[in-house]
């Protein structure tokens, strides 16, 4: 080979070595810990859920979840209140994923022993949009987190131009009997309410998940009283239910016009308070409890608002 030629030759394979160790480092695999079933949904979707080594007990959505568990792919580290670190250390991740004001100080926690940690507290649908788009960013996947999250607003947009006319309906959400807990507006929970064609009766206050009292509750008069029901996948029951009986129960709910007019129901709390990719059925599905005679329960969702259950 002549020298020129040989000298081609050779800038050449530079170039295509380049190139493949490039092409390599783009393609590198993450190795991600999720102690948040919102936060392991959202990297699911976005199609990384291969690059998923660890998770928690609730994580069990979308179905491919519960199947890296069972064969060992994803492991349990968490139960969202309590952190196995030492497994943690193990799986050596190099993303690790946190969310609510109950797990800031385990983000701080992980972030103290040198991890790069994503903490979430979203406080609008918006900043669950943002999450969803910096979590994407930070796993290669940037560009499609921003396909979807533009298709979201589009889908809410539509939804929204609908149950806007319709007659504003005052909702209570109790987030928990046990307080009672409600939600003010910064929460994701007081957007969906409004774009359901609801008004949170404590949409004003300027908290997230707060405190109150039954008192207060009953003197804002409800049209609607939604409780939370949620099935745990990993149990195979329901659990945190609050029996429908004792709601109408409580004093002086028998004047309101949630109890007058039988509209006490349960509510799909993981469908509704999983911050993240299924925000537009749970609009549909909020809608749908809100306005039955004008909007449709959405397919795939269990009837479990008139208190059935299988």
């Amino acid at each position: 080979m002549k020298p020129a030629t040989l000298s081609i030759f050779r800038r050449r394979l530079f170039i295509v070595t380049l190139v493949v160790l490039w092409t390599g480092i783009l393609c590198a695999q993450h190795r991600i810990v999720s102690v948040s079933p919102t936060l392991t949904e959202i990297v699911y979707t976005l199609g990384a859920g291969d690059e998923v080594v660890g998770i928690t007990t609730f994580c069990d959505t979308p179905a491919k979840v519960l199947a890296d568990r069972d064969a060992g792919r994803a492991k349990i580290v968490s139960d969202f209140n309590h952190t196995n670190y030492a497994l943690i250390d193990s799986l050596k991740p190099d993303l690790i994923l946190t969310d609510t004001d109950f797990q800031k100080k385990l983000a701080a926690d992980l972030r103290a022993k040198g991890y790069k940690v994503l903490h979430y507290v979203p406080k609008s649908l918006e900043d669950v949009f943002a999450s969803i788009e910096e979590i994407g960013a930070a796993i290669d996947k940037g560009e499609y987190a921003k396909q979807l999250t533009e298709k979201y607003r589009n889908e809410i947009q539509a939804i929204y131009a609908k149950t806007k006319l319709l007659p504003k309906v005052k909702v209570y959400m109790e987030i928990n009997h046990i307080g009672p807990w409600g939600v003010g507006k910064q929460s994701p929970l007081n957007d969906l309410i409004t774009y359901a064609g609801g008004e949170n009766i404590f949409g004003e206050e300027n908290k997230g998940v707060f405190m109150t009292s039954n008192a207060e509750i009953v003197k804002r008069n409800p049209d609607i009283i939604l409780s939370p029901i949620w099935l745990h996948a990993k149990l195979g029951g329901y659990d945190g239910i609050t029996p429908l009986s004792e709601i109408y129960g409580r004093k002086d709910f028998d004047k309101t016009n949630a109890v007058i007019r039988s509209r006490v129901l349960y509510y799909d709390s993981a469908l509704l308070k999983h911050e993240g990719p299924r925000q537009v059925l749970a609009i549909l599905k909020l809608a749908y409890l809100l306005h039955p005679d004008a909007c449709e329960c959405p397919p795939g969702t269990v009837p479990w608002e008139l208190g059935w259950i299988q």
